[in-house]
């Protein structure tokens, strides 16, 4: 349960011990404004939720027909974050799952009042990628999109990142070659090169190329043989620690539209905006 908008929530102190008996003795006979539909009650820093039904008529203050109590002070939470959009379900859902209470009442940006009921097991949307460069870009794209609000099934994001650096370590290559330049790549002092610059080598020079299945392809083009490989490609590292009965997003060059597959979306590298949106909402069958 959650309110379809804060303008529907009124927060209310009030003088009285909050128990269902004198929360439902309070409201009788009360009339309350047209567009409200829950009342948050606040007692010497203890919280009670309560729905209200309105009788039917066209005046701006109706009488209350009836009222649920939807949490006590012992099941309700109080929480006070200056940086949550009380009105985006993904913000409000990682309230819900750090606290033992059923429901979390929030105070978020700039005054809002909204809670949050019984959403202890959200859908996890593991983001995997790598890097170099961290932050990850496809992780930020991720947050912005949700924060958007378009995509309404509450998502509970997990990061997966791999290190491209460390995967190469393991190598005895005495070159590592990376698809493109990107963050400050060093691999424990061993020359480093980028497959996009077409670097002259040698045939007795020991490579290890970083990179996908098409850098393969392109190395192979370019300088007419094989070398040491390891795959760094995130829709291969999210195929292989897919985890059952969670979603997964991932990013992948040799991908030119929104694909989804076994609960896996896939952007292409350098994903908009509105990609990542659209991807998010097929995943959840939006």
């Amino acid at each position: 349960m959650m309110p379809r908008h804060c303008k529907d929530v009124a927060f209310k102190r009030v003088d009285f011990p909050l128990t269902e008996e004198r929360i439902r003795r309070r409201f009788e006979g009360e009339r309350v404004f047209t567009r409200t539909e829950f009342f948050v009650l606040e007692n010497a820093g203890r919280f009670a939720v309560v729905s209200v039904a309105r009788r039917r008529g066209i005046r701006l203050f109706r009488e209350v027909a009836s009222v649920e109590v939807v949490s006590l002070p012992e099941g309700t939470a109080f929480v006070s974050d200056p940086e949550c959009d009380v009105l985006n379900p993904h913000a409000m859902v990682r309230h819900a799952v750090a606290h033992p209470q059923d429901t979390v009442v929030v105070r978020g940006r700039f005054g809002h009042v909204s809670f949050i009921k019984g959403e202890k097991a959200p859908s996890v949307l593991r983001v995997v990628d790598v890097g170099p460069p961290f932050p990850s870009r496809t992780v930020e794209l991720v947050d912005l999109a949700l924060r958007t609000g378009l995509v309404r099934t509450p998502l509970l994001v997990e990061p997966v990142l791999f290190d491209a650096v460390e995967m190469c370590k393991a190598s005895g290559a005495g070159t590592v070659m990376f698809p493109c330049e990107a963050g400050e790549l060093a691999v424990g002092g061993r020359p480093v090169l980028y497959l996009d610059k077409t670097p002259p080598l040698d045939d007795a020079r020991k490579v290890l190329l970083a990179g996908c299945e098409l850098s393969r392809r392109i190395f192979r083009q370019v300088y007419g043989r094989e070398c040491a490989f390891v795959d760094i490609c995130p829709r291969e590292l999210a195929r292989k620690n897919l985890v059952p009965g969670k979603l997964h997003i991932a990013r992948c060059c040799d991908v030119h539209r929104v694909t989804v597959e076994d609960g896996l979306a896939l952007v292409q590298y350098g994903a908009t905006m509105s990609e990542v949106i659209a991807a998010l909402k097929r995943l959840v069958g939006e």
